[in-house]
Order: C-alpha cells, then sequence, then structure tokens
C-alpha cells in the first residue's frame, strides 16, 4: 500500500469515527444537512491529501531537511509581511464585499469558504512545486527574480494608481477567479512564492502561509464589520502603504537578479 492509498484509508477512518461518536448524527440531521457535510468532509479530506503529495513531492525534489530546519522569527515574521503585501487581503475587501452583497444565507458562506480555500491551495500549490516548474521550463532563478520584480513594482504601481478592475461576472462564478486568483494570489504573490522557495527553508515559507492564510481568511469572514470601521478611505490607505513595501520588495528582487546575472558587477568595473 502506497503513501497516498495509507492516507486515504486513515482519513476515511477517521470520518467513520467521527459520525460513530456522535459529533456529526445522522438521527439529528436531515438527510439533505447529512448529504452537505459528507461532502464538505470529502472535500477537507481531499485537500489534505493535496497538501501531502505537494510536501511530499518537495520532499522527495529538494531532501526533507529543509522541512526540519529551526525557523528563524524575524525572517518568518518579515517574509509573512512582504507576502501579506503583496496579495494585499484588505485591499481586495471592496471587490469581495461587491460580490457578497448579491448573494443572501447560506451562499455567503459558500462564497467564504471557496475563496479560503482556493487561495490557501494556490498559496501551497506555488510554494511547494513552483520551482520544479521552473526547472520544466528552463528557466533560471535570477531570470525569474528579475521578471517578478518587475511585475511586482508594476503591480505596486498599479495600486498607488488604483488601477480598474472588472466587476462585471456572476457572484457565484466570481469565488475562484477573479477573487482567489489573481485578485489575492496574481502573478505577483506566485512569482514571490517561487523566488522563497528557492532562497529560504521550506520551514519558514510553510508557516508563513499558514499565518496569511488565516489572517486572510479572517479579514474576509469579517469584511462587512472591517469595512465599517476602518472605511473606504481607510482601505484605500491600507492599500497604498502595502505598495510601498511591495515596490521595495521589488526593487530588492531587481537588484538581486541582476547580481546573480553579473550586471552589477560589470557595471561597477565600468564606472
Amino acid at each position: 500500500m502506497n503513501f497516498i492509498e495509507t492516507a486515504t484509508v486513515t482519513l476515511f477512518g477517521i470520518q467513520r469515527i467521527v459520525f460513530k461518536s456522535g459529533i456529526l448524527n445522522y438521527h439529528d440531521l436531515s438527510k439533505q444537512n447529512t448529504a452537505r457535510r459528507i461532502i464538505n468532509f470529502r472535500k477537507y479530506i481531499y485537500i489534505i491529501l493535496f497538501f501531502l503529495v505537494l510536501i511530499m513531492i518537495k520532499i522527495g525534489v529538494t531532501g526533507i531537511k529543509g522541512l526540519f530546519v529551526r525557523p528563524s522569527l524575524l525572517s518568518t515574521i518579515t517574509i509573512t509581511i512582504q507576502l501579506f503585501a503583496i496579495m494585499d487581503p484588505v485591499g481586495a475587501l471592496p471587490f469581495y464585499l461587491y460580490f457578497l452583497n448579491k448573494l443572501e444565507g447560506n451562499e455567503r458562506n459558500v462564497l467564504w469558504s471557496t475563496v479560503v480555500i482556493s487561495m490557501t491551495v494556490l498559496l501551497f500549490f506555488f510554494a511547494l512545486v513552483g520551482n520544479e516548474m521552473l526547472k520544466l521550463f528552463g528557466v533560471s532563478i535570477y531570470s525569474f527574480m528579475i521578471g517578478g520584480g518587475v511585475l511586482l513594482m508594476i503591480i505596486a504601481i498599479d495600486t498607488m494608481g488604483e488601477g480598474s478592475r472588472s466587476l462585471t461576472l456572476d457572484p457565484k462564478e466570481a469565488a475562484i477567479v477573479p477573487l482567489a486568483s489573481p485578485l489575492l494570489v496574481g502573478p505577483g504573490t506566485a512569482a514571490t512564492l517561487i523566488i522563497l522557495s528557492n532562497t529560504i527553508p521550506l520551514s519558514e515559507l510553510i508557516i508563513s502561509l499558514m499565518i496569511i492564510a488565516i489572517f486572510a481568511a479572517v479579514i474576509l469572514k469579517y469584511s462587512e464589520n472591517i469595512l465599517k470601521i476602518i472605511g473606504k478611505n481607510g482601505v484605500t490607505a491600507f492599500s497604498r502603504l502595502f505598495s510601498i513595501i511591495v515596490a521595495g520588495f521589488a526593487a530588492q528582487l531587481l537588484y538581486e537578479g541582476l547580481v546573480g546575472w553579473g550586471i552589477i558587477k560589470l557595471i561597477c568595473v565600468f564606472f
């Protein structure tokens, strides 16, 4: 029995124990609610399996050492702030609420859970296998740093200028596109995750992603209350503050990419 089969049997065993223990009681729930909970439970099982497979792929390619490196508190905080600024979930609130306000009842919870799950899956996907995608296409990390730096700088400038975004979608279809991606996990976030997966220990990156996913989920969950407290001007102010952080990180990526290419050294020789 391979790893995936073992994990599947274990997780479905947990599901059976949960129902038998009375945590989810078939007699207390209607058939419709029971079916919905079973579907949701299995959905989370598949997501856990997906993450386990990604981690196993990463360990198989890079080795297990990075996973057990003791994370640096300062480095983890810095990475978390950088990624949080690039994602800018606070800046996404007006767009999220635009679609949320068109829904009622359980549809609002479905929108929130779909956005959070999709966002988390994308974050871990790019962090764990993004580097392997680069190798597959023959792109060096320094080239990707320069490309990612240019892209992040454009995003920072666009955020400062309040670039326009399309809101002409059905709210029921907006959870994955454009809310989860590209609004939260866009090209800039993907590029940053791939670069960080090459430059920092895997343990630090996973901890940062878990913190970011939780914070983003809480911000979206209480989006209406947050918007009432800070107002639209507050959202704009936060977004512009984050854009400055993004621009600084973009400049750092461009510098490191140019150093890797040897262009900075060449310039120093001539000047």
